[in-house]
């Protein structure tokens, strides 16, 4: 296009150049005919102005175009932005959602702990007043609470587990969770504490009710004491511990009375045998 463009012009300077060259020799020279030729280029020229015009107006549409295109561009940028930003908010909108319903749960147990815990704080502010206060069977005298050591079984192990939890003193009440299978060693490391009263639940072994009578430890059923619990605290009224000993005492005479009648009888026999020997 722009090599006939370029060509088309160089004929039409030099057609221009002819017709000023002839209108030096007559100024009212008559305009010749057109050549078939020179017709050809006129249009071809008229043609290329047209289309040098098009192309302008096609150039200056692009433009345009490329205007809009830059501003749709910026505008997709801006889109684009927009929703990273708003997808960063989504996620952080969830972190905080999970973060809230951890937080409501973490509350929700701090709250079932705390509520928990005034139940045993009411607990332990009635067994408060009722070691300040007088019992029904005690007149003279204010009836207070005997502190309880509890041990889980009657085991070397669980005794040493309870000395080093609460410490086991002597003149201790001990309670015994489970007092069946003890062996010599449990009942004689028990003995060495030398504890006032221990109160049993379940059976004793021959052998440990052995040691511990023969210690003059006084041992009951745990039902004959009533003994109030709050966690590790235990406590039971004074009245009945008294109670409880003394009853221990009463079967330990009667024990030792048995024993003695025993003893005199095997010693006749022996003696009668010797005799008849």
């Amino acid at each position: 296009m722009l090599v006939d463009e370029e060509s088309v012009e160089s004929v039409l300077a030099d057609l221009r150049e002819d017709e000023g060259d002839q209108g030096d020799d007559s100024d009212d020279h008559t305009e010749r005919e057109l050549t078939e030729e020179e017709k050809r280029i006129k249009r071809l020229t008229a043609r290329v102005e047209r289309l040098t015009g098009h192309v302008e107006s096609l150039e200056e549409t692009i433009e345009t175009k490329d205007e809009k295109l830059r501003e749709y561009e910026g505008k997709l940028s801006e889109a684009k932005r927009e929703e990273r930003r708003e997808a960063r908010e989504r996620r952080e909108v969830t972190r905080l959602e999970r973060e809230t319903d951890r937080l409501e749960r973490k509350v929700e147990r701090k709250d079932e702990r705390i509520e928990e815990l005034e139940g045993k704080l009411d607990r332990l502010k009635a067994l408060w007043k009722l070691d300040h206060s007088n019992f029904v069977d005690v007149s003279e005298k204010k009836a207070g609470l005997v502190p309880v050591k509890v041990v889980e079984q009657f085991t070397v192990d669980a005794i040493a587990a309870a000395d080093e939890s609460v410490g086991l003193v002597e003149d201790d009440v001990v309670l015994l969770r489970d007092a069946s299978g003890a062996g010599r060693s449990s009942a004689h490391r028990l003995a060495d504490v030398d504890p006032r009263l221990v109160l049993r639940t379940g059976g004793l072994s021959n052998v440990a009710d052995r040691v511990l009578f023969e210690a003059d430890v006084p041992v009951a059923p745990a039902e004959l004491v009533t003994v109030q619990e709050v966690d590790e605290l235990a406590v039971a009224r004074e009245s009945e511990v008294e109670g409880a000993i003394e009853d221990w005492r009463e079967r330990a005479r009667e024990r030792e009375r048995q024993q003695s009648a025993e003893m005199v009888d095997r010693l006749i026999s022996e003696h009668r045998a010797q005799e008849r020997g």
